[in-house]
């Protein structure tokens, strides 16, 4: 099939190198979906993006790792459709297209450039704090912004002697990729069962215009209910109790040792200072809504949302705003997880489970809603 040839002005958003801990990090933004992108160099070597690891319902960022000075002369950029509908380039999805990135149009960054660039200076102006129960509260954090606008911040607080943790699914059950509840529904589901939560969020990254099959592990009860073998970061607890920020790379002494988890992105908190940050990717560079677990050295665990995309009410965070929110609670190691119009900090006050924040998505940003998602992060009293 010969490729539809598009202007690089038409069809790419834009194109930015940066140096990512000693590689030379390529990251294309295209203007429609696309997949299987390639980028082939001035001596006919074809280079593969790094397959959309991190976010893997993404199809309009496309990252690569390239040898030095590969983009200092022209390069071709092939690719494949991934729009459902017909759209300005093509009529189907799967047609290939193909266009030319020229040098000029890469923009060369570096690590602190972009967390300065990507700093939002969030500080809180006034924190309210209350007890759900022993061992377990909350606080709900007025902040501002270094420009003034206002970041709503919610984080809940958790020792893990006292409560522990649980992977919210449908109905409290093991039924894999194919159900989807809200927070509050898989709440209940597991209150009916005789589990005692007492507070809950949203957790992993799932295919919502898919088979809602979550992007990584899910433990429940000590079960592998979704992708046993995924590489992914994770947040969970082992069998012992012990909360863990891990990866079955890096620890794969935990393959089988887990009660529950659930998965994220970055690792963006390691040792208490800023560590992955998928750098200039715009997931982790546009402030978005978000929700993160962190784990302080004692190892009380932090579970925090922050609200976004109601300019007059909450203006969401960048992952290093993440990172200094954290850093300011004194977790050492933390984890992004599913934001967006996922975002949902569910706690239990009095016996009747509230929403203490507000969803917005990018359709019906002012409209409260509770998104349907595949699994939940769930706060168990002992």
């Amino acid at each position: 099939m010969k490729p539809i040839i598009i202007s690089e002005a038409d069809y790419i958003k834009s194109c930015t190198r940066v140096d990512d801990n000693g590689r030379n990090k390529v990251v294309l933004r295209t203007t429609e979906r696309a997949r299987y992108v390639t980028l082939t160099d001035a001596d006919g070597r074809v280079y593969g993006e790094l397959s959309n690891f991190d976010e893997p319902y993404d199809f309009t960022t496309h990252v690569f790792y390239l040898p030095p000075q590969a983009t200092d002369r022209p390069m071709t950029v092939n690719f494949f459709n991934n729009s459902k509908k017909p759209s300005k380039f093509f009529e189907k999805r799967g047609d290939a297209g193909q266009t030319t990135l020229s040098p000029e149009t890469v923009t060369v960054t570096d690590r602190e450039s972009f967390i300065a660039q990507t700093d939002n200076g969030i500080s809180p102006v006034q924190v309210t704090e209350a007890e759900i129960c022993d061992g377990v509260k909350y606080q709900i954090l007025d902040c501002k912004n270094k420009a003034g606008a206002p970041v709503k911040v919610f984080a809940l607080f958790v020792d893990p002697a006292k409560a522990e943790f649980s992977a919210g699914t449908a109905n409290d059950g093991y039924a894999g990729d194919t159900e989807i509840q809200t927070v509050k529904e898989q709440a209940e589901s597991a209150i009916a069962n005789g589990r005692r939560v007492i507070a809950a969020t949203n957790a992993d990254f799932f295919d919502m215009f898919g088979n809602n099959a979550p992007a990584g592990l899910c433990v429940k009860d000590g079960r592998s209910i979704a992708n046993p073998d995924s590489m992914r970061n994770f947040f969970g607890m082992d069998r012992n109790g012990k909360p863990v920020i891990a990866n079955f790379v890096e620890s794969p002494e935990l393959i089988g040792q887990l009660k529950c988890a659930v998965s994220g992105r970055e690792i963006y908190l390691r040792d208490g200072a800023l560590s992955e940050l998928s750098l200039c990717e715009p997931f982790s560079a546009i402030s978005h809504p978000r929700t993160t677990v962190g784990i302080r050295a004692d190892g009380t665990v932090i579970i925090m949302v922050v609200d976004g995309r109601l300019p007059e009410y909450s203006n969401g965070a960048t992952i290093v705003d993440l990172g200094r929110l954290m850093q300011s609670m004194g977790a050492k190691r933390a984890v992004n997880i599913d934001g967006g119009g996922s975002c949902t900090f569910l706690v239990n006050l009095g016996g009747e489970l509230t929403m203490l924040n507000r969803p917005a998505d990018l359709v019906r940003p002012t409209e409260l809603l509770i998104r349907p998602i595949f699994n939940s992060i769930q706060v168990i009293q002992k």
